[in-house]
């Protein structure tokens, strides 16, 4: 799987090594410019995310996640992966730390909730990055480049878990 920093997703399979011929598969057009992507370390297959640029952190689940049949990657029968939450970190900043309600969220069936969609500003100071917690497969750590905060969050649950604050300012790169 790979990214592109202008929001495609695609899983790239190698036909042939010689001469080189591949085969490029879109998975989800994020339609922002992307900062990180990121897998599940206990779920390489199955779970990734990505940052954005607009202050949005973005989870992505496999549908057959709980199949048993489950293949790594098919050429012939690519995966598909189920949208699964989307945390507006700027939007939980500026609202002094108060849980955002206006981003779509997956239910546990499945089902997207619509909700009033906030249409951020791409700036540098709200790119935001996250990673995966490698002892838990609902958490992840994120952060954003206006607060000097990181956040724990459980993306099953849609809820911050925790806020951990830097005493040092970040310093743009």
């Amino acid at each position: 799987m790979a990214a592109t920093k202008h929001g495609q997703v695609v899983l790239i399979f190698v036909s042939d090594w010689q001469p080189l011929a591949i085969k490029i598969h879109s998975i989800a057009s994020i339609q922002t410019q992307l900062v990180c992507f990121e897998f599940s370390l206990l779920e390489p297959y199955n779970k990734w995310m990505v940052g954005t640029s607009n202050g949005k952190l973005i989870v992505y689940n496999r549908k057959d996640f709980n199949s048993l049949s489950q293949e790594i990657f098919d050429e012939f029968k690519p995966p598909v992966f189920n949208f699964m939450d989307s945390f507006n970190i700027l939007d939980y900043v500026t609202n002094s730390y108060s849980q955002t309600t206006r981003c779509n969220t997956l239910d546990h069936y499945y089902s997207m909730a619509k909700r009033n969609l906030v249409s951020n500003e791409v700036k540098s100071e709200h790119e935001c990055m996250g990673t995966f917690v490698n002892n838990d497969m609902t958490l992840h750590i994120c952060f954003i480049k206006k607060c000097n905060q990181l956040f724990i969050r459980n993306f099953e649950l849609h809820q911050v878990v925790k806020r951990i604050e830097l005493h040092v300012n970040s310093l743009p790169v």
